[in-house]
């Protein structure tokens, strides 16, 4: 290939710098969809043009396709001249241009021109090249007319649509990667299924108060299902607002966003469906758990947005949105928080909370960005954190001293057997930490640490056991 020209969004990266640049702006003002819309009404080539004027990405950390950049360079080092052609706003091409050094030259949207997709890149392209035979590398239907164009078609993962398409029209199609795939595993992931566990608080209120009616057992089984749903939509948000940072993160990088595995659009449209769904099912479950979620959700997108980036506070808040859930429980199946439990929750969340900073302290070379957290900050965190974790130790100690314990259970003596196996999860998930293998959230770490799963499974036989008669009662 002497001639080659290469289409950025989707081909070149895993993405699209049109949807990139508007969800950032999106979140940076009250005001910005009303001005997106007003941009998008002048025209797609204003739209991009104000918003790559106004949003800053970090070209270096985008998703590119290993293949095709590899592909490139080859050529080039060939003595071929390369081109980047895309609809996207000139001034990022450009940065990406600079950012690979493999182009000749830019051919993208300008401000006051045309969105230069279609025919209109055909026709640039042509332009360009002048006479003679080009090859032309792009990804999408609107890649059909540039394909038609050109005298060799090179397509970067393309769908089924496409390549039945490209047949109609008889293009024959070079496929270089194999057809992209919204893979079910990817959503799942995506929307964080395995977080879904910490709304397992919302059961706590059912297990404490003994109430195991039928009505109750499914109040608790949809309040769980809105929590997962709300909590799933709001990671997606995250994830979408967080995008440069986590691409720059040795793990997170490879997160189905920040990877382009999934687009952009489709998250948001999840994630509203996922909203919706929670609020519905909320709604279903009374008016007063509808207030807890919708307080929850506040609180989480306060911590998304803002608090997450401040010191002490985001742990804080952490802690708050575990607790939260339990009183969510009990909102659900209308029972009284117990003082006891909002306790207990508090001080051992607040600990796993310094818990997942201190990992991410020990765990990285460099704190996460953003965070306010220093390495030198490490056994302050440390401190803090085994602290909180004895004193709900403690109140568990105190609680099962009281008169509220031997009125609720038939032997309450066997309760008593909690405090070694909480006394030994707490501290050996600390050792764990200190040592460098704790998971970045504690959370997944119990999930798959076989030991914690044992103790979860001992806990809730205790309790049970404890109150076994009036459980078979119930």
């Amino acid at each position: 290939m002497s001639r080659v020209a290469v289409d950025l969004d989707g081909t070149l990266i895993a993405g699209d710098l049109l949807a990139e640049t508007a969800s950032r702006y999106l979140f940076s003002s009250p005001w910005a969809l009303f001005r997106m819309i007003g941009w998008a009404l002048a025209g797609r080539a204003t739209l991009k043009s104000e918003l790559a004027a106004r949003v800053s990405i970090d070209v270096a950390s985008l998703p590119y396709r290993p293949d095709v950049v590899g592909r490139l360079r080859a050529a080039k080092s060939n003595g071929s001249r390369l081109v980047l052609a895309t609809a996207s706003a000139h001034t990022l091409a450009a940065r990406v241009s600079d950012h690979l050094g493999v182009f000749d030259a830019v051919i993208a949207t300008q401000p006051g021109g045309p969105n230069l997709k279609s025919a209109s890149k055909a026709g640039a392209i042509t332009d360009y090249f002048g006479d003679g035979d080009w090859a032309y590398i792009g990804d999408s239907r609107a890649d059909l007319e540039v394909w038609e164009r050109a005298q060799r078609a090179v397509a970067v993962a393309p769908s089924k649509t496409v390549l039945r398409a490209a047949a109609k029209l008889g293009v024959e199609l070079e496929v270089v990667s194999a057809p992209r795939r919204n893979s079910l595993a990817q959503w799942i992931r995506q929307a964080r299924l395995h977080q879904w566990m910490k709304n397992l608080l919302i059961f706590i209120p059912l297990l404490t108060s003994q109430q195991w009616t039928i009505t109750t057992i499914v109040q608790s089984l949809i309040a769980f299902l809105a929590f997962g749903c709300a909590a799933s939509a709001v990671y997606i948000v995250n994830d979408i607002r967080d995008l440069d940072a986590d691409r720059r993160h040795a793990t997170k990088r490879s997160r189905p966003l920040a990877s382009g595995s999934i687009s952009i659009v489709a998250a948001f449209i999840a994630a509203s469906l996922l909203m919706v769904t929670s609020l519905l099912l909320s709604a279903a479950v009374g008016s007063l758990f509808l207030l807890a979620l919708v307080g929850y959700i506040v609180l989480t997108s306060a911590y998304t947005v803002w608090l997450k980036r401040k010191i002490i506070a985001d742990v804080v808040v952490l802690a708050l949105l575990y607790a939260w859930r339990v009183v969510a429980g009990c909102a659900a199946i209308l029972v009284e928080p117990s003082v006891w439990i909002l306790a207990f929750s508090t001080f051992f969340f607040f600990s796993l909370a310094l818990m997942k900073r201190e990992a991410e302290l020990v765990n990285h070379h460099a704190p996460s960005r953003g965070r306010g957290y220093r390495r030198s900050d490490a056994p302050l965190v440390l401190s803090a954190g085994t602290a909180s974790g004895m004193a709900a130790i403690l109140v568990l100690v105190l609680y099962l001293d009281s008169d509220e314990v031997r009125a609720l259970y038939s032997t309450p003596q066997i309760m008593w057997l909690l405090v070694p196996l909480a006394m030994y999860w707490l501290l050996r998930a600390w050792m764990v930490t200190t040592r460098g293998g704790m998971h970045d959230d504690p959370v997944i770490f119990a999930i798959r640490d076989r030991i914690s799963r044992v103790l979860v499974i001992l806990i809730i036989v205790i309790v049970i056991g404890a109150s076994w008669p009036a459980f078979l009662k119930s």
